[in-house]
């Protein structure tokens, strides 16, 4: 579980075009799963939920941020990936 703390420029710029809010960034760096990196950055991210039956070919949404070693979120994205 991770704590929010310092939001770069390039972040905040990135979640107002991307329509994230503080609270959805919060969600994700409570709730999100942990990669760290070699440079001790850490990736954080969500994925959505399973699918049902109804999205067998629809993208998937997955939110993400990354911080770096002394804990400021260097940028946040949401992504489509395309399944199949």
């Amino acid at each position: 579980m991770m704590k929010l703390g310092k939001i770069s420029p390039f972040a905040y710029s990135r979640m107002k075009q991307r329509g994230i809010s503080i609270d959805a960034l919060n969600d994700l760096l409570a709730r999100g799963q942990v990669e760290r990196q070699f440079d001790g950055a850490r990736v954080v991210y969500l994925d959505s939920p399973a699918p049902g039956p109804t999205w067998t070919r629809r993208p998937q949404p997955r939110l993400y941020a990354v911080v770096d070693a002394a804990g400021e979120v260097l940028t946040v994205e949401k992504r489509v990936r395309l399944r199949g």
